[in-house]
């Protein structure tokens, strides 16, 4: 009887040291994979950042070589034409470097980055992606609404931007923390930083989408959208342009 016992205390001991195992590599794993992504998207975040002010610093390049042009009279010398054609053959991509003065996209696993979000009071930053799909919204923050979504970051209008709670601090996990008064800050594609003050931030259901489709009256708006920590609802945060 005693021995019997005995190995049922074993068996009961072994099942429980490969429970806490089992546990203890579920939340390495899982704290893992949140660095990685993490450190991949403040990656694209830099990559952004740089890739818009090349842009930028290629664009005024191109607006002063326009205007040493017309400083000539409006004439361009054979030599130059020739020049100019010479150096249009030339112009491509290299090895994913943008040599030919167009604009470069900032991609991220194959998405399209359209601007960067930051939130200073729960720090987080992050690239904001044109496409919204559960495979997006496993990388960043996507844009939702209004479409095309690439030309409406930083418009006049509401923005509307998704992310996951993870309820651990990442992505919008937290936005529930924001109150009134808190800036947020956002980059867009001609490396343009608005930044916005949070004015309302309220739990809905999930099937409201009112917040979206809402009249800004001609001010330049944000709503922010993540699942709530209450089944069924929806975190949403409004803030307005400061000006």
């Amino acid at each position: 009887m005693n021995k019997g016992y005995g190995n049922t205390l074993t068996i009961i001991l072994i099942v429980a040291i490969v429970a806490i195992v089992g546990v203890l590599g579920f939340f390495a794993y899982r704290m893992y994979t949140t660095s990685v992504t993490n450190k991949n998207a403040h990656d694209k975040v830099s990559e952004f950042d740089e890739n818009t002010k090349n842009n930028n610093d290629s664009a005024k390049k191109d607006d002063e070589n326009k205007s040493e042009d017309n400083t000539n009279n409006g004439s361009t010398s054979l030599d130059d034409i020739l020049k100019n054609l010479e150096n249009n053959d030339n112009n491509i991509y290299n090895n994913g470097n943008n040599t030919s003065g167009e604009k470069k996209d900032t991609l991220y696993n194959g998405y399209k980055v359209i601007g960067t979000i930051s939130i200073p009071k729960i720090n987080i930053k992050y690239p904001i992606l044109e496409e919204c799909t559960s495979a997006t919204l496993k990388l960043a923050i996507v844009a939702y609404y209004p479409e095309p979504t690439a030309e409406a970051v930083n418009k006049v209008g509401n923005l509307v931007l998704w992310g996951h709670n993870y309820k651990n601090g990442e992505f919008f996990s937290d936005i529930g923390k924001l109150t009134t008064g808190d800036k947020i800050n956002i980059k867009d594609m001609s490396g343009t930083t608005v930044q916005y003050q949070v004015y309302n931030v309220y739990e809905t259901t999930d099937s409201d989408i009112t917040y979206a489709t809402r009249d800004t009256e001609g001010r330049r708006e944000i709503s922010l959208s993540t699942c709530s920590n209450q089944s069924g609802k929806r975190t949403i945060v409004w803030a307005s342009e400061v000006k």
